[in-house]
């Protein structure tokens, strides 16, 4: 008896399944394909800002002070002078987008502050030395060095409260984000209307305790942000200007140019989305 011709009824069969098998795929993928439909342009632009994960801006700024600590002996005079990177951010997660005709609408959370990253590999001292002073100069500079972090956590909390840039960057990055994704998917918008909550501090960071030279005051930037309080034995902070150094928001007129370019002392930064 042959068995060729039952294994190729066999075959027959096999591709027979096969074929219905993939019949049906086909026919799944046709029919859920039409189910869906195509996806309207303007739902990807009110659902895609929340895919990246926050945007974050930055503020190079410098610290120095003559410190003249309390010790045995003769007062030495330590002058201390380090950069500090204040990082600033706004989560996208809960970023809500909605569109008025041609208008896109975006409301976002509040901006919040990261810990300070302080470089200790770039901080630079000088300091007196005398045989009368009875005190080990490295552990009096280490110690100065301990408060550069509390000293960096107050003025991120200063800048993210008194900064008028700071809104505007992230205000403009929004705009900016928004405005990418209608241009890429066609979408036809006549603005960008950005609304973020102020900032509201409930509790800043308490300066550590700086002994200054006598007459001499803490600054950043140039610009005075501390004192030391004899009496009280504490370092009190002083309220100062923050230059905004950036272009108004793109919705507002432009305002002197000779006025913004000598606004040199406002504080740098840098911007990144993280997605």
């Amino acid at each position: 008896m042959s068995t060729t011709g039952g294994y190729i009824e066999v075959r027959h069969v096999l591709l027979a399944l096969l074929a219905l098998i993939a019949g049906g795929l086909i026919g799944y993928e046709l029919w859920r394909f039409k189910d869906i439909g195509s996806v309207d342009p303007v739902t990807v632009v009110l659902t895609q800002p929340k895919t990246h994960a926050v945007i974050e801006h930055e503020r190079q700024v410098a610290v120095w002070y003559r410190a003249c600590p309390s010790v045995l002996g003769k007062t030495p005079q330590i002058f201390m002078a380090w950069p500090v990177r204040l990082t600033y951010q706004i989560e996208l997660g809960d970023v809500q987008v909605s569109r008025e005709g041609g208008l896109i609408q975006v409301s976002t959370a509040a901006i919040h502050s990261v810990d300070p990253a302080v470089p200790t590999d770039f901080m630079d001292y000088m300091s007196t030395r005398s045989i009368f002073t009875l005190a080990n100069e490295q552990e009096l500079v280490n110690h100065e060095i301990a408060k550069a972090t509390p000293v960096a956590r107050y003025l991120t909390t200063y800048f993210l409260a008194h900064d008028p840039s700071l809104p505007d960057d992230f205000r403009n990055e929004v705009q900016t984000l928004v405005e990418h994704f209608t241009s890429s998917l066609g979408v036809p918008i006549t603005g960008v209307n950005v609304q973020i909550p102020p900032v509201k501090v409930d509790t800043w960071p308490r300066l550590p305790r700086i002994e200054l030279c006598p007459g001499t005051l803490a600054q950043v930037n140039g610009l005075p942000f501390a004192k030391f309080d004899v009496e009280a034995g504490a370092t009190v902070p002083i309220g100062f200007p923050i230059v905004p150094r950036h272009a108004p928001p793109r919705s507002e007129a432009p305002q002197d140019t000779n006025a913004q370019a000598s606004s040199s002392d406002g504080p740098r930064g840098t911007v990144s989305v993280v997605p």
